[in-house]
């Protein structure tokens, strides 16, 4: 580290940064003529509006808002104030400067600076920066029809993410239903509300609320909510892997049977990869087991995979698959396994 200080948050001097860096923002924030050499020598002034996911959104006057590989930038300039993570999970508030050397970022505000790696570098976010760009999601469509058996189906997946300096809160819902000659149809819908709040060294707390039904399971309706911790075992601009545990509370209704109510332990990893060169993909898996604490013995999981392909801008075909497991469901003669894969088109926001 070439800094005169350091601005970490967990050395008690990041509050000190963030500070200097609102103070100092508002006047800059009118001045959007970032910089943006590329490797190839290639210079574009702009508005860097956040870096995720490998990739640097970066909006202009002449070509709109461009997506560029973060791994194709030679530097990057900017005279206003960032909130900057690396993949350690250590976060350096303040200006982008131009580093001694090739492959640097210096982060640095009044007299505090850092010298980071470019490469160890895994998001960006201005200060300041609206509710509304800090928004991200996607919707996907899932249609089938067989004419032999009359089979008809159809899906809806949406989610929605917000992204602060410390939180993530991400709304997902799911609507399915499917209908054939002769025989009655069947539903499966879901709807979650979760709130991470991230901690130095890629720890975080998590907080989720649900609501569930599935007629293939019998289930009328299941409302969980759930708390707990975890943290990012892996981190960085093409993939995360995020382990965590926690209790839930479960008030479930299964068709024929009196509503009951468990305390459930719950242990749970995701791991996401995201390709950003051409073509785009993203390949998504989570895992969520519940034993439970109250009914001893009995045992729930949740598995969702999707892969997502790019086929022209922020337009997409995918496949997800979904498998829930309840080894012992309350009410008698209910299913205990449901699962499923489906085709999808979509677009991302």
């Amino acid at each position: 580290m070439t800094a005169a200080a350091s601005i970490r948050p967990r050395r008690g001097s990041g509050l000190q940064a963030l500070a200097a860096a609102l103070l100092w923002a508002a006047p800059l924030n009118a001045q959007k003529a970032d910089t943006v050499i590329l490797r190839n020598g290639d210079r574009i002034v702009g508005e860097l509006k956040a870096l995720d996911r490998g990739a640097v959104s970066y909006s202009t006057d002449d070509m709109g808002t461009l997506a560029i590989q973060w791994d194709k930038i030679d530097r990057i300039i900017s005279d206003r104030y960032f909130e900057v993570e690396v993949g350690s999970g250590e976060r350096y508030y303040g200006a982008l400067q131009r580093g001694i050397q090739v492959g640097q970022v210096v982060v640095a505000v009044a007299s505090f600076s850092d010298t980071l790696d470019q490469a160890a570098i895994v998001r960006i976010n201005p200060i300041g920066r609206s509710f509304l760009a800090r928004v991200d999601g996607s919707i996907a469509l899932s249609l089938s029809f067989q004419r032999a058996n009359r089979l008809r189906a159809f899906g809806v997946e949406a989610d929605a993410r917000h992204r602060s300096t410390k939180w993530l809160t991400e709304v997902r819902s799911s609507v399915y239903f499917q209908a054939q000659e002769g025989a009655e149809g069947t539903s499966r819908n879901s709807v979650s509300l979760g709130e991470s709040r991230f901690l130095p060294q890629r720890w975080l707390l998590v907080g989720t609320g649900s609501a569930e039904q599935n007629e293939e399971l019998a289930l009328d309706l299941r409302v969980l909510v759930s708390a707990g911790g975890g943290r990012f075992l892996r981190q960085s601009n093409r993939a995360y892997l995020l382990v965590g545990s926690g209790l839930a509370y479960a008030n479930e209704r299964y068709t024929g049977s009196s509503p009951t109510s468990n305390l459930e332990a719950l242990v749970s990893a995701a791991a996401e990869y995201f390709r950003l060169d051409s073509p785009k993909s993203n390949l998504r898996g989570a895992l969520t087991v519940y034993p439970s604490i109250t009914d001893f013995g009995r045992v729930r999981s949740d598995l969702d995979v999707s892969l997502t392909h790019e086929v022209i801008k922020d337009f997409t075909i995918g496949l997800t698959l979904f498998d829930k497991f309840d080894s012992r469901p309350p009410a008698a003669g209910a299913a205990k396994h449901d699962y499923g894969v489906a085709f999808t088109t979509g677009w991302t926001f």
